[in-house]
């Protein structure tokens, strides 16, 4: 009798845990995406490269802000913190998976060193709906994302001030006025684990983990949140992208692991379901926006594709990355205002294209540099893989105009690679008159 139970007990636990472990697997729909090649790829980052160098200001940052926005909801032209946080993000990844050239190097430096020389004495960094700034609880927002590029640029080039910069930031955040939204705390989780990478202080960790518990419990049954209404599709992303972050700082024998990766699982899966047969996602307000772009989503599916070691997830990279580079704002005026992460986005793009698909050839991915993939050079030439090279369709057509610190006369430096004076890519048309893009956030 007593091994009946010991056998009826361990056939439950064991059926428990399948029970579990369907409810939290990934979830991959049907759709197909045609896979990419390295052209393609070559052209989505040269066009990515010239848009961003072409709003580039020469002092370590980019954009006017909400001046770029069609409708210009605010009166100011400071760049946005959190433009500057994630171009300094790709370039830093770059550098870091030697992608990068000297010239990244620089930029990267000017970047932080921007974002170090307008931070508040209190440790955030202010919003610049006026050009003076102004810090209160949404500083959320913007400290976070320049906290974790300050932390990532210490990881990377070892530079004091940077960490000091970055620990102030999370000071703040201890200090400032409470939010219960699920995304303000998803981004000082990220931040706190971009912060532990480059110190490895273990209460950063503990801290991580609270945040991470008060997020899975106001997290709803279908995986995502709301605040109160429906998050956007890019803020869940960012939400899931922070559990990802925590899953993989913890080690497998942590208490709470289980958890969070159960929770970062169902948060993927919402967003999976969501992605639409032309590689974009439903934004969670209004399926048909047209200023959506799926940045952060693709970050998110990079990072997963990374964590959980899963060639599933090709498939719907591949779609939003095409999504991205086809989006209708590349030929409008909105491309100005849609600029927040794309170059992140794409950074992230490349290194999954790099050490993950055929395209390229893995034996030698330290010898490629972002150049490369802008159109500057070709592979070898004992390689069968198709050349990096693009080809100049750019006949005829006008450059994009050169912002203050670029180049004269529309020459891209090499800093971006693309060592052409004419943009492949044709200006983007001021007639087009649509809504301006909602922003990741408040």
């Amino acid at each position: 009798m007593k091994v009946f139970w010991i056998a009826l007990f361990s056939g439950a636990l064991l059926w428990g845990q399948d029970d579990y472990a369907r409810q939290d697997a990934l979830i991959f729909q049907a759709s197909y995406y045609a896979p990419l090649d390295t052209l393609t790829m070559a052209r989505y980052w040269e066009g990515t490269a010239l848009r961003s160098e072409s709003i580039y200001n020469g002092n370590g940052s980019w954009g006017l802000g909400y001046a770029d926005w069609p409708n210009q909801p605010y009166d100011a032209d400071h760049p946005l913190v959190r433009v500057v946080a994630r171009h300094v993000l790709g370039l830093l990844l770059l550098i870091e998976e030697n992608l990068a050239d000297p010239n990244a190097l620089r930029r990267a430096r000017l970047a932080l060193n921007w974002l170090t020389q307008r931070q508040t004495a209190e440790g955030a960094w202010p919003l610049y709906t006026v050009n003076r700034g102004v810090v209160s609880v949404f500083s959320v927002y913007p400290t976070a994302l320049a906290g974790m590029a300050l932390s990532r640029g210490y990881q990377v080039l070892e530079n004091p001030r940077y960490k000091l910069a970055a620990s102030r930031a999370l000071d703040w955040q201890k200090v400032r006025p409470e939010s219960d939204s699920p995304f303000h705390r998803g981004l000082v989780l990220a931040q706190l684990l971009e912060h532990y990478r480059a110190v490895y202080q273990i209460d950063l960790l503990q801290r991580a983990v609270e945040q991470a518990l008060i997020i899975i419990g106001s997290q709803l049954p279908n995986g995502s949140w709301s605040d109160p209404g429906p998050l956007h599709s890019d803020e869940h992303a960012i939400i899931a992208e922070a559990l990802l972050m925590l899953e993989q700082a913890l080690i497998k024998a942590h208490p709470r692991r289980r958890r969070i990766k159960a929770s970062a699982t169902r948060a993927i899966n919402f967003l999976l379901a969501r992605q639409k047969t032309d590689g974009n996602f439903i934004t969670g307000v209004d399926e048909t926006l047209a200023t959506k772009v799926p940045t952060f989503e693709l970050v998110l599916l990079v990072r997963a594709r990374q964590a959980r070691e899963m060639a599933e997830f090709d498939l719907p990279i591949t779609g939003a990355i095409r999504a991205m580079n086809q989006h209708p704002s590349l030929e409008r005026n909105l491309w100005r205002g849609s600029q927040d992460g794309r170059f992140l986005g794409m950074a992230h793009s490349l290194v999954w294209f790099v050490t993950t698909q055929t395209g390229l050839p893995q034996r030698r991915p330290a010898e490629l540099t972002y150049r490369d993939l802008a159109g500057a050079d070709s592979l070898a030439a004992d390689s069968t893989d198709i050349p990096l090279a693009v080809p100049d369709s750019s006949a005829g057509e006008d450059p994009l105009p050169p912002s203050e610190g670029d180049s004269p006369e529309g020459v891209i430096p090499d800093s971006m690679g693309a060592g052409t004076a004419n943009n492949p890519l044709s200006p983007p048309d001021s007639s087009s008159a649509v809504d301006p893009p909602s922003p990741a956030g408040r």
